[in-house]
């Protein structure tokens, strides 16, 4: 990681400040796969992966508020950047669980945040095609049981953060790790371009 980049302390507060009395507190689903070998994904490929071969739709350009996801039973809008691809759900959290995050971790490393209206939640993280940890934002005290959290440095550095109780947000806490893990910062101005986006009428197949 670049040591131009901000303390995980320093991102917490970030999203504390962008999730405040924003839409994005009532649900998303903020997926981040880091390439092993450096290169980027092609659409094509990040429609297999995600679809397991099922049948799905890869579309050129929409923006957020275009009603991208409309009768689809999972949309996800896709952006770019060298290694880095980031996937947004906002009416799902199809990224985040298995088979879905393993597949997309094949020659890779994929991190996913889920939450929606109700907290339900997930923290996850896949490496070459296996899932190697899933945990629940608000509970940081029981990830200590997780034989691979010491896999995820990040998680457990800001445990703190994730502590509800005490005044925290867990949810600003969960965007700050993956940025401090990826690099990928998730903002407003993310949603103001055209972006590809991936459909599909049918759940992934398993």
């Amino acid at each position: 990681m670049s040591d131009e980049r901000p303390a995980g302390a320093d991102m917490y507060r970030y999203y504390r400040r962008l999730l405040k009395d924003n839409w994005l507190e009532t649900g998303i689903c903020w997926t981040v796969v880091v390439s092993n070998d450096g290169g980027p994904l092609t659409l094509a490929e990040i429609g297999e992966r995600v679809s397991g071969g099922a049948n799905h739709e890869i579309h050129e350009k929409a923006r957020f508020e275009d009603d991208y996801s409309d009768e689809a039973a999972w949309a996800m809008l896709v952006g770019q950047s060298g290694p880095v691809t980031v996937l947004f759900e906002y009416n799902g959290c199809h990224g985040v669980y298995p088979p879905t995050l393993p597949r997309l971790s094949a020659g890779a490393r994929a991190y996913s945040v889920y939450w929606n209206v109700n907290a339900n939640n997930r923290v996850a993280f896949a490496a070459d095609g296996e899932l190697l940890l899933m945990v629940d934002a608000m509970y940081p005290e029981e990830w200590a049981q997780e034989p691979n959290l010491a896999r995820w440095p990040e998680l457990a550095a800001m445990a703190p953060h994730f502590k509800w109780r005490n005044g925290k947000s867990w949810r600003a806490a969960a965007l700050a790790t993956i940025e401090l893990t990826t690099g990928a910062r998730l903002s407003l101005d993310w949603f103001d371009q055209e972006r590809p986006y991936l459909t599909s009428q049918d759940p992934a197949s398993d």
